[in-house]
Parts: structure tokens; C-alpha cells; sequence
């Protein structure tokens, strides 16, 4: 990754790019002019989604790749990667937006949620870092960025799993950022709040319901009361930031769990 070159030509890979924040970073990083492999385990968009990157990136080439990977299956990551680095000529950035959602109360969480909820945000996050990685440090340069969230910042009700795995994808983020520092590769991590995404409804639906209020866009209203700035915020916003993060402006940066929450966590 050469120092005032941006993003053009750059191997990026995104996990979780089937939609959501995922497919908002698969556009943003695709409008920089970086080369894309996007993997999820669900594909039923995925080939859409490659193809509105590859449109806004038409004017300098992109390259936008798709295919199916369940980052909790260690062979899987590994493959991909070395098919990530084979297309697109070199993995400079990996972008970790897999990720699963399950609220519970504590006395009904069953033990294959916890666990699904962990392999998924918590090992797989690890195993792509540690593909990716396999790659940047010979090259002495990369970038990655985890996606976490506020509740990787703050405890709330019904969402156990979800906080633990997201404050350990913080600690993930710290200790990589640590042992590569030397090596030419920044880690950081986004901790996003209230996003304007599916999975977000289906979250103000399940704990809406378990706080006795049926109507969602009631409980979205009370949420959006701790909230400063008074509004969901937009994948789009969430990919900027990435982007930046990615960028040889943010070469010093590593290490942070950059919070984009409207003011919900102030520290």
C-alpha cells in the first residue's frame, strides 16, 4: 500500500457484503476505486451487489468478485483469502462485517445461540484476521477493519452474547493492532449504534417485544431518545468512515474502536 496512493487498485475484501453495512462498504470502497471480493454466507444478493460496485467504479476498472464463505469454518477463510489475493493481485485491506444477532433473557438463552453468536462474530472475525494477516505481513502493509458495535462498549438487556462478542472483537482489534504495529498494518474497529439496516429491525422487533412493546416503530422511538443526534444512522456513514480507515491518511491509526452513534456513548 504506497503512501499517497488512496484506495485505486487496492485488494480489498469485505465479509458480510450480502447486504446491510456489508453492500454499503462493498459501494463506498468500489467508488474509491478499489478492487472487491465480497463474501457472505447468504448470496441470495450478493451478485447484485457486486454489480452496482463494479458500475460506480466503471470509470477507473473495478474488479468486483463475490462468493459464499462461512467465516467460522477455518478452511473456508483460508481459501478464500488465497482466492481474495489470487483475483484481485494483492489483499491490502480486509474489511469484517459478518456478523449474527440473537437477544434472549439470560434464563432462555439456549447454549447453541451463545455459541453460533461467538463462532460467528467472535472466531470468525479471528480466523479472517489471521488469513488476511498470512498475507499483509510479508508484505509489511495492510489494513483491517472489524466491525463491532456500542454494545461492545456498554452492557443492555436480552443481547448477552451479542455485547460479549462485540467487546471481544475490541480486544481482538487491541491486541493485533499491538503485534503488527512494527509491521506496516493498522487495525482498528467500528463501533456503530442504531443503523438503518434489516437486521437492525429485526433487533427493535425482538427486544421491543420482550419489553412488552409490540409495535417496533414505538420501541424505535424510545431508543432514539438516548440518542443526541435523534436519528438512526446509515450504513453509508458507517463505509466512510472504513474508508478513511483504509486510507494512508489513517496510518498512525490503529488500535481504536471508533464509536458512530449519534452520541450514545460519549467517552
Amino acid at each position: 500500500m504506497g503512501s499517497g496512493d488512496g484506495l485505486q487498485g487496492q485488494g480489498v475484501v469485505i465479509t458480510g457484503a450480502n447486504q446491510g453495512i456489508g453492500a454499503a462498504m462493498a459501494r463506498a470502497f468500489a467508488g474509491q476505486g478499489a478492487n472487491l471480493y465480497l463474501y457472505d454466507l447468504r448470496t441470495d444478493g450478493i451478485a447484485k451487489v457486486a454489480e452496482e460496485a463494479a458500475a460506480l467504479g466503471s470509470a477507473t476498472g473495478v474488479e468486483a468478485h463475490h462468493g459464499p464463505l462461512d467465516v467460522t469454518d477455518p478452511t473456508a477463510v483460508e481459501r478464500a483469502m488465497a482466492g481474495a489475493e489470487e483475483a484481485l493481485g494483492a489483499l491490502d485491506v480486509l474489511v469484517n462485517c459478518a456478523g449474527v444477532f440473537h437477544a434472549s433473557p439470560i434464563l432462555d438463552y439456549k447454549l447453541e445461540d451463545w455459541e453460533r453468536v461467538m463462532a460467528v462474530n467472535v472466531t470468525g472475525t479471528m480466523l479472517c484476521c489471521q488469513a488476511a494477516l498470512r498475507r499483509m505481513l510479508p508484505a509489511k502493509s495492510g489494513r483491517i477493519v472489524n466491525l463491532s458495535s456500542i454494545a461492545g462498549r456498554r452492557g443492555s438487556k436480552f443481547v448477552t452474547a451479542y455485547a460479549a462478542s462485540k467487546h471481544a472483537v475490541l480486544g481482538i482489534t487491541r491486541c493485533l493492532a499491538m503485534e503488527t504495529a512494527g509491521e506496516g498494518i493498522t487495525v482498528n474497529a467500528i463501533c456503530p449504534g442504531y443503523i438503518n439496516t434489516d437486521m437492525y429491525e429485526t433487533l427493535l422487533r425482538d427486544m421491543g417485544a420482550m419489553m412488552g412493546i409490540s409495535d417496533p416503530e414505538k420501541f424505535r422511538g424510545i431508543m432514539l431518545k438516548g440518542a443526541p443526534v435523534s436519528r438512526m444512522v446509515e450504513p453509508e456513514e458507517i463505509a466512510q468512515v472504513a474508508v478513511y480507515l483504509a486510507s494512508p491518511q489513517a496510518r498512525s491509526m490503529t488500535g481504536q474502536g471508533l464509536t458512530l452513534d449519534g452520541g450514545v456513548v460519549m467517552q
